[in-house]
């Protein structure tokens, strides 16, 4: 409430000292419609302390209709309505100001991009593609039109119309939008690949490729796909491609990437690379599936003081979660250790169980598992696993 009491204050003020006095000669009939408009605002105002919004807007709506100079702190208003989530206030707020009569056009494609905002708060994407696409159409704010037609897209699941969206906008605003483009292209590629059209899911990862050439995403999806075709020497060429990109997924895939060394008989191979790639990764995964790939080939203690050693330079609850059921199994025939050892583990495991996974780097929303678009910012490809003693 605060926050909108001192935005109209702001704008009448500002209202206040753009009036044109010249040399304080006015006469008395715009003296007398400059004390009604303050005094209207004014008992606005006052409903608004008293938090009596419904009257307020009924008062501010009527200012609308009687004069263009309150235009701006009205699409103010209406604006800070929508972000406090009374959409429906926002939208009444707004069409007052585009059924004025004599608005101009500036004004008016104004008020249908903030109408067109609210529409899109309100789920009321149809209606908000109509006015976006007019903005678009008569080169009316258009970077602002087109992102938050891109937007409508995206919800609407229309990835193909977010791609021209998105390179339109690139085009008029000159800022970059390859990594959501390929993302888009992603989408597309997981859509085919459910309604098993293998040829146009190829040629959309292509193209995400095409335009980030660092599309972890996109080489992931094809190496799944390679896997579930047992083409496992492409899948692990993928996987690694994956790894140069951005290693910062490989928790994602690695038990895959085992997988698939495995099924060549390359299991030394594999082993290799986790010594080497343990040096430079943070997390604590490729320990992990090094430990398992031990006990399978070495057996428990072998796997056992592996762990053990890694722990001292990489602490980690997941870790000692690994060693817990080490243990577990080889003393299971002792019936006091195991069940201390249980006591531990279901300890940990409980402190695992609350913990997030993943966290978005532009928002903060924590998350279990991997989201490629965050669910909160709807930000692409900045949702990734968390590094600590408690996670990664």
């Amino acid at each position: 409430m605060i926050e909108l009491v001192g935005a109209i204050l702001a704008a009448l003020i500002g209202i206040m000292i753009g009036i044109n006095l010249n040399k304080f000669k006015i006469e008395r009939k715009n003296l007398k419609r400059l004390e009604k408009l303050n005094h209207s605002y004014f008992k606005g105002l006052n409903y608004l302390l008293n938090d009596d919004s419904e009257r307020a807007i009924d008062v501010f709506i009527e200012l609308a209709k009687t004069s263009s100079e309150t235009f701006e702190p009205q699409l103010a208003l209406g604006n800070l309505y929508r972000r406090k989530g009374e959409v429906d206030k926002a939208i009444k707020l707004h069409q007052s100001l585009i059924s004025q009569p004599n608005l101009t056009e500036d004004y008016r494609t104004k008020a249908l991009l903030a109408m067109g905002k609210d529409y899109m708060s309100a789920g009321l994407l149809d209606r908000a593609e109509v006015l976006f696409t007019e903005l678009v159409e008569i080169e009316a704010y258009t970077p602002e039109a087109l992102y938050s037609l891109c937007e409508v897209y995206q919800q609407e699941q229309d990835w193909a119309d977010a791609i021209k969206a998105a390179s339109r906008y690139e085009v008029v605003s000159g800022r970059k939008m390859t990594n959501d483009i390929a993302h888009f292209n992603c989408e597309l590629a997981e859509k085919h690949l459910l309604n098993n059209d293998n040829k146009n899911a190829q040629s959309y990862l292509l193209s995400a490729l095409s335009t980030n050439p660092k599309c972890v995403r996109a080489k992931l999806i094809q190496a799944r796909e390679f896997r579930e075709s047992k083409k496992w020497k492409k899948a692990i060429e993928a996987y690694h491609q994956a790894i140069e990109f951005d290693d910062v997924f490989a928790s994602e895939y690695l038990d895959d990437m085992s997988f698939c060394y495995a099924q060549l008989k390359k299991c030394k191979l594999f082993k290799e690379f986790l010594l080497e790639f343990i040096q430079t990764y943070q997390g604590i995964s490729p320990v992990l599936v090094l430990a398992e790939i031990y006990k399978k080939d070495d057996g428990i203690a072998k796997a056992e003081q592996f762990v053990e050693e890694q722990l001292v330079s990489k602490p980690s609850v997941r870790g000692l979660d690994l060693l817990l059921k080490l243990n577990l199994q080889k003393n299971a025939k002792n019936t006091d250790d195991v069940t201390k050892f249980q006591v531990l583990e279901q300890l940990v495991n409980k402190l695992l169980d609350k913990k997030p996974n993943h966290r978005c780097r532009k928002c903060g929303f924590g998350a279990k598992k991997l989201h490629w678009q965050c669910p909160s910012c709807k930000s692409w490809g900045t949702v990734k696993p968390i590094y600590g003693l408690e996670t990664e």
